[in-house]
This record gives structure tokens, sequence and C-alpha cells, in this order.
């Protein structure tokens, strides 16, 4: 439409000044006429193809600009992609960092305390990491944690979440599932690890240790991890490959603590099963109950 009009008053200024001219002269003979006429004509074409050139230049001028913005901004994303990968997830095993664990772990809280929802938090360990680190190398013991992870993650849902915590231990969130349930996965998973195979000789077994607590309705996001992360090292002193449920005790109110009575007494002492069935007392420190018996399973 703009190239339109510009042609236009291109071809009305030509046209005018040769009325002019003729206008002027009305006396001259036909090479006058014919002369005016090449002239009108060179006015308008000459200056059609220099706007002509100039508005399409201008017109990919324009088109590489905007390449190059939507470009900027794709790269844009990228990065800010990427930012958001690095400032959530893992570098070694791509799963979630603590910092989003914690986070995503809020999220449940604030759903269970909401409604009818429950969640489990479990506390993994590789047991053998530090051996296998001594025997074969750090390189071999990162790919240990990347069998690991992956061996996890396909053992999950989408709902549930992943996350490494420290070198070798990881933590999960198992959305909609009991203490009860967390136990099955865990075996099931640990049953899966024993599959990993170090080297040809298979000379080292890997085994898991964990730990389990869900959301009673009064614990803090800390309380709920230091749960999970207790449980597991129980299970780790009772020997390792396998897996301790936290027994969660709601606080006592400050007026049942009056008269100095002992909370141990209401506490009892904790249990957990060895492979023979036989019990193994733990007493329970100040802000641990302990760790119960029922919640407890050693993997085969």
């Amino acid at each position: 439409m703009q190239k339109s009009k510009i042609y236009l008053l291109i071809t009305a200024n030509a046209i005018v000044l040769c009325v002019i001219l003729v206008l002027m002269m009305p006396a001259a003979g036909m090479q006058f006429y014919f002369i005016t006429g090449f002239i009108m004509a060179m006015m308008i074409l000459v200056p059609s193809v220099l706007v002509s050139r100039a508005l399409g230049q201008l017109t990919k001028d324009v088109d590489n600009t905007e390449l190059e913005l939507t470009e900027t901004k794709l790269e844009l994303f990228s990065v800010k992609s990427r930012l958001s990968e690095v400032t959530t997830l893992d570098e070694l095993t791509g799963c979630s960092n603590r910092k989003h664990f914690v986070d995503v772990l809020g999220q449940h809280k604030a759903m269970c305390e909401r409604g009818s929802y429950d969640f489990t938090v479990v506390a993994m360990q590789v047991d053998q990491f530090s051996d296998i680190v001594e025997k074969h190398g750090l390189t071999r013991g990162n790919e240990v944690l990347q069998l690991f992870s992956r061996i996890v993650k396909a053992a999950l849902r989408e709902v549930d979440v992943l996350a490494r915590f420290n070198t070798d231990k990881f933590a999960i969130i198992l959305s909609g599932a009991s203490e009860a349930d967390a136990l099955n996965i865990v075996n099931r998973i640990s049953h899966l690890i024993a599959q990993i195979q170090v080297d040809g000789a298979n000379e080292v077994k890997i085994t898991s240790s964990g730990g389990v607590t869900s959301f009673h309705g009064t614990e803090t996001l800390e309380d709920l991890v230091a749960h999970a992360e207790q449980a597991m090292e129980f299970a780790i002193v009772e020997g390792r490959d396998r897996v301790a449920g936290y027994n969660y005790i709601a606080p006592i109110a400050d007026d049942e603590q009056a008269g100095g009575r002992d909370l141990k007494e209401k506490e009892g002492s904790s249990t957990v099963k060895d492979t023979s069935g036989s019990e193994i007392a733990m007493p329970p420190s100040d802000r641990n109950p302990g760790f119960d018996s029922s919640k407890s399973d050693r993997r085969k």
C-alpha cells in the first residue's frame, strides 16, 4: 500500500511537470512533444526503480532483524531453561538437588494439610560407594551412582520425586503412598540395584540402606528429612542392606510434662528385626522416638 502511494506520487509529479512544459510552449512541434513524453517516462521509471530497490532492501533488512530477534529470544529461552535446570538438578545424576527437593516437599506438605492426601519420604544410601571408589576409582563410583539413579527413576512414577542429597545419599517423595507402600517400593528397588555389576568378576554386590517416614501433620520440612535420614542411619547401624521405618510419636503437651515425669516411659523402646526374626532393642533419644519393628525389613 505504501509503495503504491509512492509510485502514484512520482507519476503525478511527472505528468504535472510535462503539462506545464506543454502549456508554456503551445506552438512546439512533434519533436518537442516526443522529447517531453520521453522525459516524463524517465521521470516516472527511474525514481520508481530506485524506490523499489530501496524498499526491497529495507524489507530485507527488517526481515533479517526480525529473524535475529527471534533467534535471540530462542537463545534467551534456552539459557533460561538451562539455568533453571542448573538450579534444580544434580549435575552428575540428573536427579533433583536438595534445594528443589525441599521446595517440592513443601508443596506436598501443603496439599496434605489442605485435604486427604498422603505422602512418604524415603532416604537411601548406596552402601558400597566408598569401597567402589577405593578399589575402582571415582569415575567408576560415579557411574554406579548414575546407574543407581536411573534404576530408581524407572521404578518410580512421574508424580514421585528423586533427589541426590549428598555424595552417595538420595531422597524420594512418594506421592499418595503409605509407609507400608514405601517399604515395598524400596525393597523392589533394592532387588533391582543388586543386579548392578561393578566389574566383570562381580566381586562387589551393590546394596542400599533406606529409611522411611510419612507426614503426620505436625512435622516441619526439616523434621521430615531428618526423620527419614535417622531411620536410614539406623538401618546402616543394624548391618545395612535393609530399610527401617521411623516410629513417629506426636509431641506431648506441656501440661502433660508437668511434675517432671519421665518421657521415656511414655515413648518406650524401639526395635528392628534382623533376618532371624529376633529383635534388637534401641532406646530412643530425646528427639528420636525410635524405629518400629513393624516398619523394618531385611532385604534378601
